[in-house]
């Protein structure tokens, strides 16, 4: 029996785009992978480590993860729950000018905006409901890959392997438990190092400081369940780990730019407004 699930959400000549929901059980790396076309993965909930010519890249709701064809890769489940991801294709003829290959050979991974984290899900809802027109889902995706990928990668400071680890270590302790409010000095002490050698290395491994990247794991949460539907805000509010209704709702207008409910009435548009709406998304954050 199959662990995850592959549905085809779009598809035409330039671009296909397809949601795979995977229950696969913590557990260490499966078996080689690769003869796959060019894709960028972008997670909606949970995380999986992508295993690439030696370095070790964790894809999460914050991370986007980017697969370019000819490479050999294996994927490991480092936390429980499963996971659930987004994979963007182009044509091969297209793969160049969409994703890039004048990249770094190795630069896998790429930090996710907070805008982009929105731009995803309202694309993801909007295709499984399949009430978008196709030429507003190819060009929202288009443009979405590129902004993701034609900017400067995750920072390529020259790290120990065991600072990177350590990193890694702090990464997963977080992804694990987004609502949580461990502060500096209690995550220091799960990953057994000083709170401002962890401060210093997180910031240099992933470019963002540790609470930025949880606000932005809470933040794809919050996309998440509202677009399953949450109506008790409050009490959303309270399973993400913030203080309040007016702590969550001002962390979402700053960084979204929007209010919760708004959010919620979007990515329930139905009929012709969802691709109207869709246009209408800022194509670029700020």
């Amino acid at each position: 029996m199959s662990l995850a699930d592959a549905t085809v959400l779009f598809d035409s000549p330039l671009l296909r785009i397809t949601g795979i929901d995977c229950r696969h059980p913590r557990g260490g790396c499966g078996c080689e992978r690769g003869d796959e076309r060019t894709h960028l993965a972008l997670l909606r909930r949970g995380g999986f480590g992508y295993h690439l010519r030696g370095a070790v890249h964790v894809g999460d709701p914050a991370t986007a993860l980017l697969y370019r064809a000819g490479d050999s890769y294996r994927v490991s489940h480092p936390f429980g729950g499963g996971d659930a991801c987004t994979c963007f294709e182009v044509a091969p003829e297209h793969e160049e000018e969409c994703f890039g290959r004048r990249l770094r050979h190795g630069d896998a991974a790429r930090a996710l905006r907070t805008q982009e984290q929105y731009r995803h899900r309202m694309l993801h809802t909007a295709l499984v409901r399949g009430q978008t027109e196709p030429l507003a889902a190819e060009e929202f995706a288009a443009v979405l890959c590129h902004d993701i990928l034609h900017r400067e990668g995750l920072p390529q400071a020259t790290l120990s392997p065991a600072a990177r680890r350590l990193a890694r270590r702090a990464q997963e302790a977080l992804l694990t438990d987004p609502a949580g409010n461990a502060g500096l000095a209690t995550l220091a002490t799960r990953v057994d190092c000083s709170p401002f050698h962890l401060a210093r290395v997180f910031r240099r491994t992933f470019g963002l400081c540790l609470s930025d990247y949880r606000m932005r794991l809470r933040l794809a949460r919050a996309l998440d369940r509202l677009a399953e539907g949450a109506d008790d805000l409050a009490a959303l509010a309270c399973d993400l780990g913030f203080a309040h209704h007016s702590h969550f709702g001002a962390a979402f207008r700053r960084h979204i730019g929007m209010t919760p409910a708004m959010a919620r009435a979007r990515l329930r548009l139905d009929g012709p407004q969802v691709s109207r709406h869709l246009i209408a998304v800022p194509c670029r954050d700020r």
